[in-house]
């Protein structure tokens, strides 16, 4: 059955649109920024994402302002005006208690909401997500974000890619369609200038919900550190880190991401832990192999990108390597997407840093 959607209207005027899906104790889920769509309940690897967290709960899914089927007209992104769409659909459903999901850049919204509502919030689960936006920044973000004033295609397939993991395969090319679709160049613009303030550093203590903090073990931009320090910050919280590369919970090991919640939103209601399919927090200080490739690099593309920084022209790469020059140019393609590249400065400069030269 097809979520039915409807509209919020917040204090400052915005329409938000949202859906549930479910019936039982509500689980509000912040997506955050403008990089989802309620709509994306059509893609199929999200539909049983959504459909495996809805049993025996009520599942609240919205558009935050200014993207999706939301209020696009909009100008205000900042932390307080997120803030008001999520109270606009607790209070259009009559919520009083409910437990709350903040994924990436809507982490900090949902500790901010936490922090001033803990009488709301039963418990919190804040997936793949930072206290302070300064916390990610890194030479590959700040050449991904580079690309929102030369080539929003390109932008918008990279960020597809990178929050999917390059195992998105076909399901990150319909999320770069969608993502266009949510959001125009502008906005985008507006709302990642608003997040790049975001930091919620200073409400940590002040949330008092039980708090599970989920990170993926080998997201290439987002360093586990930084969840760590994120459950640090909050009392008593838990780190469970899952294996796998994509920030998107529905790609990967979808099944053990959705054994932690259940069990965690369960505690209290059935005395199970979940076993063998997460690793803890002292997991995470055992010494992991060295990669030879790094981020998530074929052996074909190093081999590409060595001779990429060595000067070789694309038919002089194919010729040596007996590719095709359409190969070769797929190759590229994937290599600029993984390390952030924007050209072949770029990725030499990337291939001495690195030392694969």
């Amino acid at each position: 059955m097809e979520p039915r959607i409807q509209y919020a209207k917040t204090k400052d005027g915005v329409s938000i649109a949202y859906w549930t899906l479910g019936e039982g104790r509500p689980l509000v889920y912040m997506a955050g920024g403008p990089w989802n769509h309620i709509e994306l309940w059509q893609v199929p690897e999200c539909r049983r994402w959504y459909e495996r967290l809805a049993p025996n709960r009520m599942l609240v899914r919205y558009d935050v302002r200014g993207t999706g089927l939301s209020d696009r007209n909009v100008a205000d992104y900042s932390l307080e005006a997120q803030l008001l769409d999520v109270e606009a659909v607790v209070d259009r459903l009559g919520l009083d208690r409910f437990d709350l999901f903040g994924a990436a850049d809507a982490g900090p919204v949902a500790v901010a909401y936490a922090a001033r509502h803990p009488e709301h919030v039963a418990r919190l689960v804040l997936w793949c997500a930072w206290a302070r936006t300064s916390d990610i920044t890194s030479p590959r973000i700040q050449a991904w974000l580079g690309l929102i004033d030369q080539d929003w295609e390109l932008m918008t397939d990279t960020c597809a890619h990178m929050v999917l993991g390059w195992a998105g395969g076909e399901i990150g090319r319909h999320a770069a369609e969608r993502l266009r679709e949510s959001v125009t160049r502008e906005a985008a613009q507006a709302a990642l200038a608003a997040m790049s303030r975001f930091d919620v550093t200073a409400l940590l203590p002040h949330v008092k919900s039980p708090t599970l903090v989920l990170h993926r073990r080998d997201v290439p931009w987002f360093p586990v550190d930084v969840a760590g320090n994120l459950a640090s910050g909050i009392q008593d919280a838990r780190l469970t880190v899952l294996e796998g590369e994509s920030t998107a919970p529905y790609l990967g090991d979808m099944e053990a991401a959705v054994s932690v919640i259940d069990e965690f939103l369960g505690e209290g209601e059935k005395g199970k832990r979940a076993t063998g399919q997460a690793a803890s927090l002292e997991e995470r200080s055992k010494p992991r192999p060295a990669q030879s490739r790094p981020d998530s690099l074929t052996k074909r593309e190093v081999e590409v990108l060595r001779l990429v920084a060595s000067g070789r022209t694309n038919n002089e790469i194919a010729e040596e390597l007996f590719l095709s020059v359409r190969t070769v140019e797929r190759h590229i393609g994937n290599i600029y997407g993984k390390i952030a590249a924007r050209g072949r400065a770029d990725a030499t400069a990337y291939t001495l840093t690195r030392g694969l030269i």
